[in-house]
């Protein structure tokens, strides 16, 4: 079997990312003709064609969209074998937090690069609501945690995921129609929680909070029992749920943030899992959507 060159896979995944060869050429530091050298060998290796060129666009045919999760892989297994060995081995310990309702899907993905890379360093993991999370890394308890927050004041802070945030309601469910709207809704405090209130607001809609949870799944629960309908990420739509919008009635609401906070002064450790976390929710990004399908 021929093998694949790392930078054909390299060269791959920056067009997929940019969408187009000449800023794929940009970002390897190739020319564009080099570029179009580099996929068509990369398509007579696999002997299948990857893209369906329309015009100056271009997209992935089904091969295309195939290969792609094999070379994220390539791609991730290259990193964390050269990390491995190249970079200084480190021990200690770092304190990480998260929400419970983002932790569960990406916080298996971080503890296993992490872990990958620096083997002798002990992760202490916190599960929290995200002002917990903040205040927390402000007195310094951790070292960093993704936050969930609609203001981060001063903080220094770094975006690492965007999703749509939904209405949410049982198939064939009830809820919806009933006046007032009863709302499975986040604990205070939570940026989803205060969307959905002001879009209800600013829509002159009539609402009543019928159930609160510091986690997402105590909303879900209510909404499978047709109880109430939700305002959650549009990842946690599953085959007997359904996205509620404009013919339901409902106001849109704005995507959320995801976002990266440090202490000041944590130390090359927290530093090398803060790329380990923007890295993982890079990856995760495609499968996000169909975390809960």
């Amino acid at each position: 079997m021929p093998l694949i060159e790392v930078d054909l896979v390299r060269t791959f995944v920056a067009i997929c990312e940019t969408g187009s060869f000449s800023k794929a050429a940009q970002q390897v530091a190739r020319t564009p003709s080099a570029v179009s050298l580099q996929m068509k060998k990369l398509e007579a290796i696999l002997g299948r064609e990857l893209f369906v060129r329309e015009g100056r666009s271009v997209g992935l045919s089904g091969d295309g969209e195939a290969f792609l999760g094999y070379a994220r892989r390539l791609m991730q297994l290259n990193e964390e074998a050269v990390s491995r060995f190249r970079a200084p081995a480190m021990e200690g310990r770092v304190a990480f937090g998260a929400p419970d309702d983002i932790g569960y899907i990406a916080i298996p993905q971080i503890l296993k690069r992490f872990a990958s890379t620096h083997p002798h360093v002990e992760v202490d993991v916190k599960l929290k609501s995200s002002d917990e999370l903040r205040r927390l890394c402000d007195t310094g308890a951790l070292d960093l945690a993704v936050l969930c927050c609609s203001d981060y004041g001063k903080r220094d802070v770094r975006i690492v995921h965007t999703e749509n945030l939904v209405w949410i309601g049982l198939k064939h469910g009830q809820a919806v129609s009933k006046n007032p709207l009863p709302l499975a809704l986040a604990t205070r405090g939570c940026a989803w929680r205060a969307s959905a209130l002001a879009a209800l607001d600013a829509a002159h809609i009539g609402y009543r909070i019928a159930y609160s949870s510091e986690h997402s799944q105590g909303q879900i629960a209510a909404v499978l029992a047709d109880l109430a309908i939700a305002p959650l990420p549009e990842s946690h739509v599953s085959a007997s749920l359904r996205q509620l919008g404009e013919a339901d009635g409902m106001p849109p609401l704005r995507q959320y943030e995801v976002a990266l906070m440090k202490r000041k002064g944590c130390g090359k450790i927290a530093d090398a899992l803060a790329e380990h976390v923007t890295e993982s929710f890079a990856d995760l990004r495609p499968s996000l959507s169909l975390a809960l399908a």
